[in-house]
């Protein structure tokens, strides 16, 4: 029997019984984004919510095509959360008395927009009708320090990326492959090889998953400008022959009131490589290789054990000692994209 016409037989089988070699998938929170409200928010804010508990995997990652062509680099990212309030107290170290959730008129895409009034980069026009947030002017119908019900905080911009390691099952991890095994670990964010030639320098390897503890628990998330809490970034800020420009900096708070650093886990997700998948990385012989690529292209079970048994069926047709198990991690990592 050839190996197309094994992987044919593996393949039908598969069909026939599906349930058996499905991977395990993770379960998504279901959203309403028609009647959830995004929450934007500006320095210097701390915005605080309660994550839900059993209803899923509360972060979703948003590609933003209309900013990226539809690829899938960057983006931004919603945490659902529930009762959302705003830090209007001294107890923090910042001036934040005069912080709100402004609602918006309806020709905002956003509901509401997380703002302080004492912030240099926000102004009111039209005896507070109007605020003026770095340039863009949203009319204000509204203003409150809590949003009661389920909401969709909106993280942007490169801070989508620190944040969702902070709050990822597995942040501490960098996405590569191994190259003794061909297995790609569990990180979250694929940097980009020195040699590759591309406008952006890492992305998404794989969906965040929140961490375990964090279900069911209130964080809160704080935007601030670094030239406030980085003296020597300030310096630079301020001095005039100088380009540096002051950005943005993000912090989790935890549960505790203590900020929150990426942690090591076991994610439910897979990565999808593309820039670190090698093929060659495995240094597998020719014929071991067409085999990897066959198996991949005709969709068979990708659990360890039928790939195995695969390879025992088709050894004619192999070299004289493969490798199985950089085939078996090839084959999974691969077909996992």
């Amino acid at each position: 029997m050839s190996l197309r016409d094994s992987v044919t037989e593996e393949v039908q089988a598969s069909n026939e019984n599906s349930g058996s070699s499905e991977r395990e998938e993770l379960e998504q929170i279901e959203v309403d984004f028609g009647e959830d409200p995004f929450i934007n928010f500006y320095p210097t804010t701390l915005v605080s919510g309660t994550f839900p508990e059993d209803e899923g995997n509360p972060i979703i990652r948003f590609p933003d095509a209309s900013n990226n062509d539809g690829r899938r680099d960057q983006g931004y990212i919603g945490l659902v959360l529930d009762d959302l309030s705003i830090d209007t107290t001294d107890e923090s170290g910042f001036d934040m008395e005069e912080a709100f959730f402004a609602q918006t008129g309806d020709d905002d895409s956003s509901a509401y927009r997380a703002v302080n009034g004492n912030d240099d980069e926000t102004s009111f026009q039209f005896d507070g009708a109007q605020v003026d947030i770095s340039g863009d002017k949203y009319t204000i119908d509204e203003r409150v320090t809590e949003i009661d019900g389920r909401t969709i905080l909106v993280v942007n911009r490169t801070a989508s990326v620190s944040v969702s390691r902070k709050l990822d099952v597995n942040g501490a991890e960098f996405a590569g492959m191994d190259e003794d095994t061909g297995r790609v670990n569990g990180g979250l964010i694929e940097y980009a090889p020195q040699d590759e030639e591309t406008d952006v320098n890492r992305r998404y390897a794989r969906n965040p998953e929140l961490r375990e503890e964090l279900y069911g628990e209130e964080i809160g998330i704080l935007v601030t400008w670094r030239s406030m809490v980085d003296e020597d970034y300030a310096e630079r800020v301020a001095d005039p022959d100088d380009e540096t420009r002051d950005m943005m900096w993000y912090t989790v708070v935890g549960p505790e009131g203590d900020t929150l650093e990426p942690t090591e886990g076991e994610p439910v997700g897979y990565s999808y490589l593309e820039w670190r998948f090698d093929p060659e990385a495995g240094n597998l012989p020719d014929e071991d290789w067409d085999f990897v690529q066959e198996y991949i292209e005709a969709g068979a079970p990708t659990d360890e054990e039928t790939i195995l048994e695969n390879i025992e069926n088709n050894s004619d047709e192999l070299s004289e000692d493969p490798n199985t198990e950089r085939m078996v991690g090839l084959i999974q990592n691969q077909a996992g994209q």
